[in-house]
């Protein structure tokens, strides 16, 4: 923010300077690099509140420090317009220097005094501070005060030698300064050091000021500084009270990157951009406060006419048509166009030429608060007269909703019917516009004969529900009443699923189970007929399976969602099939029946693929569990797709409940496969819905999410205290307790603390207790607990969690999970290079790239382990390098920079280990081309054909024709013997 140079901490207060060490580091230099002999400018530009002043300040502190004199200006905040105001301060500054006033004439030091020093009563000719300005000179006096001034300043800095003027805010400096400071700038005194540093804003310099500040003389040594936005990683100390990444994120976009708008939103917690989009921002009290303290040198010299047309320009919207502020200031037209100029000038108002004619105020923050601080009847007036403009110019209800919802009066039906009209057009594209209009609608209702409050209350409802308000959601669906002994319509057994799934959102399993039974209970009586009752109750149904998967009613849940399933294709319904088929995949995933989970993943695949966009809006909590069925089924790449793009859908139609689940999905997958940032960032985004929607679970299962992410980038010292908060959100008695409890535990093992790693995993464990556990993914957990058994030195407890992970992985037949499972039996095993071989194979094979490099790593410590330390047999730490080598190249391609450390570690400890009399008989073999050096290696790693042609994407017959050429260059018959000929012949032929 471009506070008062007096008022700024200087660098030397304690209080850093954010996001700014590059230009710092360029001041130093200037301070390094300065003569006595040559005058410098040093000119600092931005937009407003960049920190322009601040870095001022900055630059005041290490000029004082390194010995510098001091002189600043600034405009003073009561008249602009008084002669060389700019230059009060440093005039009365440099007379007190020692003979600087003594090289004046008398009569030159006595004007100077009389127009800058005197004091008077405060009044309309005084400054802020007391200080009166004297009477305006005549134009022969402001000539000889120029001259006065120049020279006083040049013999200042003649005589000290070590002087700096610091002036502030040009852009509102009056005409005398403007031309005193071109006179510096053009007519530089020989051989004499002045550094004359300036902030300005460049929207707002006159044509004068911009020439002389483009081109001054050529004894100047010109440093230009262009202030932009702050780097992120430096808004994010701004920003680190807020409580989630995400949501630093977003204010950071929303800000600019500026430091004063960030203040400003920092301080309004919570929602302040409205639902509808074009209303202004609803900032803090505080924080309209703050912003307009510091806005109020720019707004206070506004007269009646340029401020009537700034806040009808904040009723208007972010862009608005300026034909339209006459009708909203009652003013005439000329007026009106001579105060948008001077607006303009100013750079309160912006025009955009490549958007035709509408202009937008600066920002939404000045928007904000001018908009704020206009009286409230004022307010009220202006919306209604631009509902007005609106509907004369035939705007349709949702443009004219926003002033409509500012205006009416209780118990206007006409607003009633336009904000109902105007909900249900945006209902789809923009439930949070939706719902405010609605609510408001409500509110107007006066006397309801007609139940009109009644049906406003379901859509309503349903809006609040999809952007993720699902507590005043649920309020409302309890009061809508029904009428007694109607039979069911598609409307209430649709508004009962819908009841249900907030219910369910919301963790009340038992209610939505209850509710859902006693509607589907009246859909069996007599009274509905069995044709229509099947329709009626599909969504019941699917509604129903995906709460008895939640309670671990695997078989009601498959079997509820089948009779859907039969129902819809009978009846050839599309979007039946594709919730039904997708139910069945997710239950299939908890149930750990891979087989279905993986045909009907598949099936359910191809049915959201052949779905379009429009259509896919409204299942997007379908969408939601395909993505958590196909990344439980390894099949990781399908899960990011479906999820990006039910995150996309969610986004561009306001459906915010369903956003933290997708998120959910995507960056767990996202993980999986090694996409460390874009798990992080989908992570950082549940967090910020979760936090939003008040789920204290979701937010802790978004946190477990980031720590495992952040463990494999940073190592697990950082990831810890994010995985610690996740468990604490979630609760040991949390249906998500296993999960985070699950990534605590894995960070406990990385830091060495095997003990709280088991207790951890036994908890996590605990099925009865904490039914969120997938059964498809156990053998992560029991491998855990084996590795953390085996560090303890408990090989019994280590041998049982083995023999689960085994057992289970064995019944999945997952090839990720065999992996997990194979880690288990490691230090059981009676080979555990070629048990970590078999984990190494099912984590490629899975796709589970970093869990691969894990295995690589391990596997590559476990070669060099064996055999006698004094005499490593070459080819065995040729293999371990190769293993460390691919470890290495996934971290790298992943950002997993903490594995990546730790593969780069273990390849230098095997160089050093590497014997020279080995590394000097090493033999070359014949050529071969680099398609064979590639197949040599990978057979050296113990690949099959069939690895090797997966890896490769060739037949297993091309690899056997490729095979067969090089085992008659290496002159040799077997796997066995090409591995021994290629340790012999040294990497560079396998490399």
């Amino acid at each position: 923010m471009d506070t008062p140079l007096g008022q700024a901490r200087s660098s030397g207060s304690g209080e850093p300077l954010i996001g700014r060490e590059q230009e710092i580091g360029r001041l130093q230099r200037v301070i390094t690099a300065r003569t006595h002999a040559e005058p410098w400018l040093l000119e600092i530009t931005g937009e407003p509140g960049i920190g322009k002043t601040r870095l001022l300040t900055e630059w005041s502190g290490l000029a004082e420090r390194a010995g510098l004199t001091v002189l600043s200006g600034r405009v003073p905040g009561a008249d602009r317009r008084r002669p060389f105001a700019l230059f009060r301060r440093p005039v009365v500054r440099a007379l007190e220097l020692p003979g600087a006033a003594a090289s004046l004439a008398p009569e030159d030091r006595a004007l100077l005094l009389r127009h800058f020093a005197e004091q008077a009563d405060a009044g309309p000719e005084a400054d802020r501070d007391g200080t009166a300005v004297g009477a305006r000179p005549t134009d022969g006096e402001r000539a000889r005060l120029l001259r006065c001034i120049a020279g006083l300043l040049w013999t200042a800095a003649d005589n000290r030698r070590r002087l700096t003027l610091c002036l502030d805010d040009l852009q509102w400096a009056d005409d005398a300064s403007v031309e005193l400071l071109g006179h510096l700038l053009c007519r530089p005194r020989p051989r004499t050091s002045l550094i004359l540093v300036c902030s300005v804003r460049p929207g707002q310099r006159s044509t004068a000021l911009m020439a002389s500040l483009a081109d001054p003389d050529d004894a100047y040594r010109v440093e230009r500084f262009r202030l932009g936005p702050l780097p992120r990683g430096a808004a994010a100390e701004l920003l680190a009270r807020e409580p989630t990444v995400e949501r630093q994120r977003f204010l950071y976009e929303a800000g600019g990157g500026n430091p004063f708008y960030l203040r400003a939103l920092t301080q309004s917690p919570g929602a302040f951009t409205p639902p509808d989009g074009t209303s202004p921002w609803g900032l803090s009290d505080e924080a309209v406060m703050t912003a307009g303290s510091a806005l109020a040198r720019e707004l206070d010299p506004l007269d009646a006419v340029e401020l009537d047309v700034l806040r009808a320009a904040a009723v208007l919207g972010e862009e608005f048509d300026p034909t339209h502020l006459a009708e909203l200031t009652g003013r005439d037209a000329p007026s009106i166009t001579r105060a948008l100029d001077r607006l303009i000038a100013a750079d309160l108002i912006r025009t955009d030429l490549t958007q035709g004619r509408n202009c937008s105020l600066r920002h939404p923050v000045l928007r904000a608060v001018v908009y704020q601080a206009a009286p409230h009847g004022w307010r009220r007036a202006a919306h209604a007269r631009a509902d007005r403009v609106l509907r004369e110019s035939g705007a349709g209800p949702a443009q004219r909703a926003p002033h409509v919802a500012r205006s009416a009066e209780a118990g206007d039906r006409d607003a009633v019917r336009l904000l109902t009209e105007a909900a249900e057009e945006m209902r789809e594209a923009n439930p949070a516009a939706a719902a405010s209009w609605l609510s408001t609608a409500l509110s107007l209702i006066r006397e309801d004969g007609d139940g009109l409050r009644a049906r406003l209350m379901t859509p309503l409802a349903r809006s609040l529900g999809a952007i993720g308000h699902l507590r005043e959601s649920r309020e409302l669906l309890r009061r809508i009443p029904r009428p007694a002994g109607a039979p069911p319509t598609r409307s209430d057994t649709e508004l009962v699923a819908f009841h249900a799934m907030v219910e369910r959102h919301l963790g009340n399993y038992g209610q939505a189970e209850s509710m859902l039974t006693a509607e589907l209970a009246l859909l069996s009586e007599d009274s509905v007929d069995s044709a229509d009752a099947d329709e009626l109750s599909a969504p019941l149904r699917l509604e129903l399976a995906t709460v008895s998967l939640l309670r671990r009613t695997f078989p009601r849940s498959q079997e509820l969602a089948a009779e859907v399933l039969r129902h819809a294709t009978a009846g050839e319904s599309r979007h039946l099939r594709m919730a039904a088929t997708v139910r069945l995949a997710h239950s299939s995933a908890f149930a750990g029946d891979v087989p279905a989970l993986l045909h009907r993943a598949r099936e359910a695949s191809a049915l959201v693929d052949s779905t379009s966009d429009a259509e896919l809006t409204a299942h997007l909590d379908t969408v939601s569990q395909l993505g958590w069925a196909e990344a439980l089924a390894e099949r990781h790449h399908d899960a990011l797709r479906h999820t990006a793009r039910g995150i996309r859908l969610a986004q561009d139609s306001g459906q915010l409940f369903v956003l933290p689940y997708l998120r959910l999905a995507h960056a767990y997958a996202s993980v999986s496969v090694g996409r460390l940032t874009d798990a992080l960032r989908s992570a950082a985004g549940a967090e910020e819905d979760a936090h939003r929607m008040k789920r204290p679970a979701l937010h802790g299962f978004a946190l477990a999410l980031r720590a495992w992410a952040t463990s494999l980038r940073d190592g697990p010292d950082v990831a810890a205290p994010t995985a610690e908060r996740a468990v604490q959100e979630v609760g040991a008695g949390g249906r998500l307790w296993a999960v985070t409890a699950g990534v605590l535990a894995g960070v406990r093992l990385e830091q060495e603390r095997p003990a709280e790693c088991l207790e951890l995993v036994r908890s996590a464990m605990e099925h009865d207790r904490h039914p969120g556990t997938a059964q498809s993914i156990t053998p992560i957990w029991y491998a855990l607990g084996a590795r953390a058994a085996a560090a303890l030195g408990d090989r019994e407890e280590a041998a049982e969690w083995a023999r689960r992970a085994s057992l289970d992985a064995e019944l999945l037949g997952l090839p990720g999970q065999r992996g997990h499972a194979a880690l288990a039996r490691v230090h059981s095993a009676p080979d555990p290079v070629g048990t970590l071989e078999e984990a190494v194979s099912g984590f490629r094979t899975g796709g589970l790239v970093l869990m691969e490099c894990q295995a690589r790593l391990l596997l590559a410590r476990e070669l060099t382990s064996h055999g006698p330390r004094d005499e490593p047999q070459p080819h065995v730490l040729e293999q371990a390098g190769e293993h460390a080598n691919r470890a290495k190249s996934l971290a790298e391609a992943s950002g997993a920079r903490h594995l990546y450390r730790q593969a780069v570690d273990l390849q230098r400890r095997l160089g050093a280990r590497r014997s020279r009399p080995a590394r000097e008989a090493a033999k070359p073999l014949p050529d071969m081309s680099a398609r064979e050096r590639e197949i040599a290696r990978m057979v050296s790693l113990g690949m099959s054909n069939n690895d090797i042609a997966r890896a490769l994407v060739v037949s297993p017959k091309t690899v056997e024709a490729h095979l067969t050429r090089i085992f008659r260059k290496a002159g040799v018959r077997s796997r066995v013997a090409l591995v021994a000929a290629l340790s012999h012949a040294g990497p560079e032929h396998v490399a």
